[in-house]
């Protein structure tokens, strides 16, 4: 056997060894070390193999597979592995998510309830999908359109409602206006004249006698006035108190269009602030320690500390 040979042999051996003990170090932790499950979501949100793993914030394990099911390609197939004793029960949910802000994303799965059922080896997780960042500015465009619309139909039932309300208003200033007191004060005035012609005939008959048709007209005239006065009145206060109804009923549908626009988009407003909120302060958080250490924008370690010239 040439030298070449032996040489050959050796290499091939060592590569084989090598191999067999990769495997048995991988198979040994799979087996001693970790357990399989899988869960299903619709969209895997850039998830990949050796993808972390966090069981209530802390690392407990990898992604191992991301495909699509076979049973139902609408859905995506996950696989992953955590360590032994991870307690994940009937109740815990994963889902799609960043820890930071600018992080990559991982698979979260929440701690559940303690009083759940412990998952066993090879369950499915139960799972719940995340809403990503293209979702989520799209419901909030579609709240902003919404929000849109209605100020727009405001904007048009606005000028209409104040037309009413100011037709209103005139016609309770013509109520009240000069022509109906002077109305009232000559129905007064009539009833005044009726005493006063009653005073006379008590004082004299003749004069009452004399006076009867007089006073019989004069009392006709008076109710003819004061009918006249209540059927003037009447008819536009009716009329006033109608529109007036109308114009109440369009303005509490238009302010329950609003309140049902804010209820049905209430958990993304909600939801929206948070994020936004949370944005803002990993932001003011970096543009401090930007300001503190300017130098991280062009090295990634430390620099050491100057040393005081003795």
């Amino acid at each position: 056997m040439t030298t070449e040979t032996k040489v050959g042999l050796f290499v091939v051996t060592a590569v084989v060894l090598l191999a067999a003990t990769i495997y048995g170090v991988r198979s040994t932790r799979t087996v001693h070390g970790q357990v399989r499950f899988k869960t299903y979501l619709r969209d895997a949100g850039g998830l990949d193999v050796d993808t972390s793993v966090l069981f209530g914030g802390i690392k407990v394990g990898q992604i191992t597979a991301v495909r699509p099911d076979t049973d139902d390609p609408t859905r995506i197939e996950i696989a992953f592995q955590v360590s032994a004793g991870t307690p994940l029960n009937g109740e815990s949910k994963a889902r799609v998510a960043a820890v930071s802000l600018m992080g990559s994303p991982s698979l979260l799965i929440t701690t559940g309830s303690n009083d759940a059922p412990r998952l066993v080896p090879g369950d499915v997780v139960p799972s719940e999908e995340g809403v990503s960042t293209s979702e989520l500015m799209r419901r909030v465009g579609t709240v902003a359109e919404s929000a849109n619309n209605v100020l727009l139909d405001l904007r048009r039932e606005i000028p209409e409602i104040a037309v009413r309300l100011h037709s209103v208003l005139d016609n309770v200033n013509r109520l009240t206006g000069v022509e109906n007191q002077q109305q009232i004060r000559t129905v007064l005035a009539g009833i005044r004249t009726l005493v006063n012609d009653t005073d006379a005939a008590v004082a004299s008959a003749k004069p009452v006698m004399a006076n009867i048709d007089q006073t019989v007209t004069n009392v006709n005239r008076t109710f003819d006035s004061v009918r006249g006065t209540v059927d003037a009145v009447r008819e536009p206060l009716v009329d006033d108190l109608k529109a007036l109804h109308d114009t109440l009923e369009d303005a509490r549908g238009a302010i329950g269009s609003v309140h049902d626009v804010v209820r049905t988009n209430e958990d993304d407003f909600a939801e929206t602030m948070h994020a936004l909120r949370t944005t803002s302060e990993n932001l003011r958080t970096m543009s401090e320690q930007l300001k503190a250490r300017p130098w991280n924008l062009i090295r990634t370690t430390q620099a050491d500390d100057r040393k005081v010239p003795r």
